[in-house]
Formats: C-alpha cells, structure tokens, sequence
C-alpha cells in the first residue's frame, strides 16, 4: 500500500501548488500592556481619567469622591493592558463605579441591620 505524505510542504509534489502566502504575525493581547506613550497623549489620558471622574462621581453622588477616584484608577490601569486605554476606559470605570455603588449600599444595609439588633 503506498501512503502519500501531504504533510510536509516542501515535497516535490506540493512545491508547485504551495502558492499560500504567511499570514503577518498578529501581536498578542499581552503585547499591548502598559505602553509609554507621548507627553501629549499621557496629558490627554489624564485629562479623560479626570472627566470621567468627576462625571461618575456627579452621577454617583452616594459614593465617596476619593472611592470614585480610586475605582477609576483601577479602571485606568486595566484599561493600560488594552491596545485602545482611551476607549475601554469610561466603560470600565463605569462598570467598577456600578459595582463599588452596590458594594457600599449592601455595607450601609449591613450596618442598619447591625443598629436595629443591637438597640
């Protein structure tokens, strides 16, 4: 029985017909992490971070101001590990402002239920 070896592509048999070309490499999701960027572009991330703030701060008017900021700061960090920061950001920072909200209504409800047993 003779088998034909397909496999391998410099075989006199497919080195005529092998006319496919090599894809580029596509960079990983790890390779976009954490990139300098220009002095403008740092200033204008900033100045986002900062809006995007004040803003979930202004709409989430329950929770602390310096919570609100440091959720954003987390939501900034993770959006650094994305290949567009700018545009993951005011969704992630929204999504972890969402969550702290509900994080701290759950502590207030805690807490009332604690007074209410202990009067």
């Amino acid at each position: 029985m003779k088998t034909m070896n397909n496999d391998r592509p410099n075989s006199s048999k497919n080195s005529g017909r092998n006319n496919l070309t090599a894809l580029p490499q596509t960079s990983a999701f790890s390779d976009f992490g954490f990139r300098r960027f220009a002095a403008e572009c740092s200033q204008k991330l900033a100045e986002l971070k900062d809006r995007v703030a004040a803003d979930l701060a202004n709409q989430f008017g329950t929770l602390n101001a310096r919570l609100v900021r440091q959720v954003v700061n987390e939501a900034d960090s993770l959006a650094a590990t994305t290949p567009f920061p700018s545009l993951f950001l005011p969704v992630l920072a929204e999504e972890k402002v969402r969550a702290a909200s509900r994080w701290a209504a759950r502590q207030q409800s805690i807490h009332e239920q604690t007074l209410m047993l202990a009067a």
